[in-house]
């Protein structure tokens, strides 16, 4: 039986690709810091520690590849950013290296790796990346290192926003959208791209079940862009509220909230849940990709439309 390690195998897209995974079949051993308190029925863990590579050769051990999802999407320094996602990265693919059995690493990279896509069309894979945040640096960095895999195959996959059931973050948009207030993420007429969950699941079971896509890198999302106002009409619509006040801030509004968030999470001692960096990412104008090459590559096209996405993203079922 081919067994398949999974990084962050515990959070919103790990979860969900691991009982994916089961259902095909594969064995699944989740790499965590700590074992959840509540274990996946048929999953396997290893507890490693990303900053040391001896604990993750352990933890790979007889796996015939690993994906790498595991990664800090909130840090208060762009150190912070580039010891979780780039050095933790570089170790778990020296680990990699140094497992006879393990073939192929995917690597759940970001669009902040590429930046935004500016004013014109969608970023695709042969533009060059100007990623705008230490987040997208941090990513781009882990690309990287995964690209010195020598000993087997990569697979890079590059989503805008991912959202879907039991996402902590599109669960604090509902809760803004509930209030009757939000603020418009960016420029008021900015467009943004979406992956709903399963789509990017089966983006990311078809790497491992097939070579087409090995040493690529690829845009994963629907094939259409939404302004900010959009994805909230129709969220709003799908929870049964009235559209709420949209408000516009300045970059340097939304830079000093960003500072707010850190400086009281800091104190309270936890994640902040908005950053300066976040703030970053915001100035971007256009935060578009296009999938044309995925589209191509995997020989379909029929992404979850964002309206279909929040429905089912809602539904009880």
């Amino acid at each position: 039986m081919t067994t398949i390690a999974v990084t962050g195998g515990t959070g919103f897209v790990g979860s969900a690709l691991v009982k994916t995974l089961l259902e095909k079949g594969f064995a699944v051993r989740i790499i965590t810091r700590r074992r959840p308190a509540a274990p996946l029925p048929g999953a396997a863990y290893a507890e490693a520690d990303f900053s040391d590579i001896e604990n993750l050769k352990h933890a790979l051990a007889g796996a015939d590849a690993v994906v790498h999802l595991a990664a800090a999407l909130f840090c208060r320094s762009k150190a912070g950013f580039l010891k979780a996602n780039a050095a933790g990265t570089a170790n778990l693919t020296k680990a990699a290296e140094a497992t006879p059995t393990l073939k192929k690493i995917v690597y759940l990279s970001s669009l902040a790796a590429g930046g935004p896509a500016g004013s014109g069309a969608p970023n695709t894979e042969s533009q060059p990346e100007a990623p705008i945040s230490y987040y997208g640096l941090s990513k781009l960095e882990g690309e990287k290192a995964v690209k010195k895999f020598k000993r087997g195959q990569f697979v890079i996959l590059r989503p805008p926003i991912i959202y879907g059931k039991k996402d902590s973050g599109f669960s604090k948009i509902a809760e803004w959208v509930r209030k009757g207030v939000m603020v418009n993420a960016g420029s008021a007429s900015g467009r943004f791209s979406f992956v709903y969950l399963n789509d990017l699941v089966r983006a990311l079971v078809e790497t491992l079940e097939t070579a087409k896509f090995d040493g690529g890198t690829f845009y994963v999302c629907e094939s259409r862009s939404y302004a900010w106002r959009e994805f909230i009409t129709l969220l709003a619509a799908s929870m049964g509220v009235k559209m709420p006040l949209l408000l516009s801030l300045p970059p340097w509004a939304v830079y000093a909230v960003g500072w707010a968030y850190e400086a009281i999470s800091a104190v309270i001692g936890a994640l902040p849940v908005m950053n300066r960096d976040k703030a970053r990412e915001a100035a971007g104008p256009n935060w578009t990709a296009s999938p044309a090459l995925w589209e191509k590559t995997a020989g379909w096209n029929d992404w979850t439309p964002l309206e279909e996405g929040i429905r089912k993203t809602f539904s009880r079922q």
